[in-house]
């Protein structure tokens, strides 16, 4: 892989900065950041310089610098919030004709169309998941307690939930509480849709998959200590992961807070269906 023609785009939250550590551990020189986050601290700290891009929807600026610069592959990480798609304002052509090509606006068709357009820069779209493979949930009990019979009923019937829901595109999480749905994920995020649960149980478990058709080059999804930490402050004591296809952030300080916080995480078998 030639690197110095490599980019990366790093979005909000901590997966970017695991794949740039994760190249850093294995001796393979850094790629260029091209940070969408507002806080470029943690990229500092470690070292690595990074390109500010204060308008994450001027896309044709951005590749049109990319090229300039000879970036011929780049891996995308992180969050971009979508709410940025209604801000007529920030959006340059580049945004515009993605926006006007795909079908519609689900996170799916989303980055299907900006990786459509990157390619169309000449640019590749490289996958991470090579980069941070020990960071992909196994199957099975993963840390904390071990699942008791009701929690695992929960992840039965949520199982069941996530094959309806994940084909639709709008989220890939849900809320299960006493064989009944709580809350799902939509644009908000995992987060958010923690602490709304909360406000309807103090009880139950967290599911999270992969659409079968997900890009894994730039589209996996991510749990990590936050995750854990809101799931206690909203009283949810089971986590349940897709295994092989969902990354476990900042791993060992995870499986640790998972010990501490008494939740129990569990790798499930597929529950991705089209």
């Amino acid at each position: 892989m030639n690197v110095e023609h490599l980019a990366l785009v790093a979005g909000e939250g901590a997966l970017p900065l695991e794949i740039l550590k994760a190249m850093i551990k294995k001796k393979a020189p850094p790629p260029k950041v091209y940070l969408l986050a507002e806080n470029d601290a943690p990229y500092l700290d470690e070292g690595i310089a990074v390109q500010k891009i204060s308008n994450p929807m001027a896309i044709a600026m951005i590749l049109a610098k990319m090229r300039l610069m000879g970036i011929r592959r780049l891996m995308m990480a992180g969050g971009v919030p979508k709410k940025n798609i209604y801000s007529e304002e920030k959006l340059d052509r580049g945004a515009k004709s993605i926006l006007s090509a795909v079908q519609d606006r689900n996170d799916h068709s989303l980055l299907a169309g900006v990786v459509k357009y990157i390619e169309k820069f000449g640019i590749q779209v490289m996958s991470y998941e090579e980069v941070i493979p020990e960071l992909l949930a196994p199957e099975g009990h993963i840390a904390g307690p071990v699942a008791d019979a009701e929690q695992l009923q929960d992840c039965e019937y949520g199982l069941n939930i996530l094959r309806t829901l994940l084909p639709l595109s709008f989220g890939q999480s849900v809320v299960v509480s006493n064989r009944a749905v709580v809350a799902v994920e939509a644009m908000e995020g995992t987060d958010e849709t923690i602490r709304r649960a909360a406000s309807l149980s103090a009880h139950g478990i967290l599911l999270k998959g992969m659409r079968a058709d997900q890009d894994r080059r730039y589209d996996l999804p991510v749990v990590g200590v936050q995750t854990l930490r809101n799931m206690a402050d909203s009283g949810l004591t089971g986590l349940f992961i897709e295994a092989h296809s969902v990354l476990l952030l900042e791993k060992e300080t995870f499986l640790q807070e998972a010990e501490r916080l008494g939740i129990s995480v569990t790798g499930v078998a597929t529950c991705r269906f089209l």
